[in-house]
């Protein structure tokens, strides 16, 4: 019998952790597969592109939409973020496991279309003191930038009960801990 490959969605505020939170597990579970999603977003200072993201101009990426190669897309922060669809359908067809980061709205579309296979989970940061400290600690954004996405990830909790799960992702280990005994109760580990 065909195995079946799994998606599994973490989502959170920006600062959230999620990215940190991801490549622990990838560490720990090799066997985990990482989607490298698509953005029009200027590259940052130490990032390279096909490794942290797939930099493309907003025309590019515009032109990918329309030929249908994004499993799913938004526009946010004044910028285009997309999964590319070969990415998650080449492996979950091969059995794999896919661990996407991606917003509310990703997550949606994503349980629309492959409602049996996902899994989603919103990591909570401990407080909103601790979430402000972590983004003003990235030192990557000016404050406009840093009080957009704190707006933004408020209406981002109040979404946080549509998913499967809550962790909240006060120490790194133990919320990546949470999550792999998670995936291990459900047969996706």
């Amino acid at each position: 019998m065909e195995k079946t490959g799994h998606v599994v969605v973490i989502s959170s505020v920006s600062g959230g952790g999620k990215t940190s939170l991801i490549h622990m597990l990838t560490r720990l579970y090799p066997e985990l597969r990482t989607v490298i999603t698509a953005t029009s977003r200027k590259m940052r200072d130490g990032e390279r592109n096909g490794v942290h993201y797939f930099f493309l101009t907003p025309e590019v990426f515009e032109e990918r939409i329309a030929r249908g190669e994004f499993l799913e897309h938004a526009f946010v922060h004044g910028n285009h973020y997309g999964v590319p669809l070969d990415q998650v359908v080449g492996p979950t067809r091969e059995g794999r496991t896919v661990i996407l980061n991606i917003d509310v709205q990703g997550m949606r579309r994503v349980k629309e279309l492959m409602p049996d296979q996902v899994l989603t989970i919103f990591l909570l940061p401990p407080d909103l003191q601790e979430w402000e400290r972590r983004l003003r600690g990235r030192g990557t954004d000016s404050e406009e930038v840093i009080q957009a996405r704190l707006k933004e990830g408020q209406r981002e909790l109040e979404f946080s009960r549509e998913y499967d799960y809550r962790i909240v992702n006060d120490v790194l280990e133990r919320a990546a801990g949470e999550v792999s005994s998670l995936l291990k109760e459900k047969n996706i580990l």
